[in-house]
């Protein structure tokens, strides 16, 4: 997007109050539940995790705390605690979040420098792929949207900020530090 097309953090930020996540949303719940197995896979429950952009209700980071993970929650509007951007971390969570990054560049170095050697950064969100027909691709329908990603731009994020290792699934993105 246009940076002069970017929303306004305020608008930004009553879209966000919109949404309807919680933990007695089972659909949302499902839909999370692929970070949240590969997080309790990969990753001890001594290892820390940063839930970067949890949100107005940090169910992701909740979901893993009950399973006895130390995750901490960020969110620029609804979590912002400066101090979490001052520590590294084991792994860190991206849902539904490197689509609306202003800056992503910026965004993906700050995120790399928030890991520790050999940590991994998990990301859900939609992939633009060949296959679709952007003008009638729903995902680029919410104005929050400001950046959409193939597997091209992944490639280029993992050897441009020094990622070791990139591995897509069908339901998320693991860059490795």
């Amino acid at each position: 997007m246009d940076s002069i097309d970017l929303p306004s953090a305020s608008r930004e930020e009553k879209r966000y109050q919109q949404h309807q996540n919680s933990t007695s949303n089972s659909g949302y719940i499902d839909f999370l539940s692929p970070l949240i197995t590969v997080v309790t896979k990969n990753h001890s429950k001594t290892e820390t995790g940063l839930d970067y952009g949890s949100g107005p209700n940090p169910v992701l980071t909740n979901l893993l705390k009950n399973r006895g993970f130390v995750v901490t929650a960020y969110d620029l509007f609804f979590s912002k605690n400066p101090d979490a951007l001052q520590q590294s971390y084991d792994y860190v969570l991206c849902c539904e979040v490197i689509e609306h990054f202003h800056k992503p560049a910026e965004s993906f170095r700050e995120l790399f420098d928030l890991l520790k050697p050999g940590g991994s950064l998990y990301c859900k969100t939609n992939l633009l792929t060949p296959d679709i027909n952007f003008k009638d691709w729903w995902y680029k329908n919410d104005f929050t949207h400001s950046f959409f990603y193939t597997t091209e731009a992944l490639a280029y994020i993992r050897s441009h900020f020094g990622f070791t290792n990139l591995i897509l699934k069908s339901d998320y993105i693991q860059f490795i530090k």
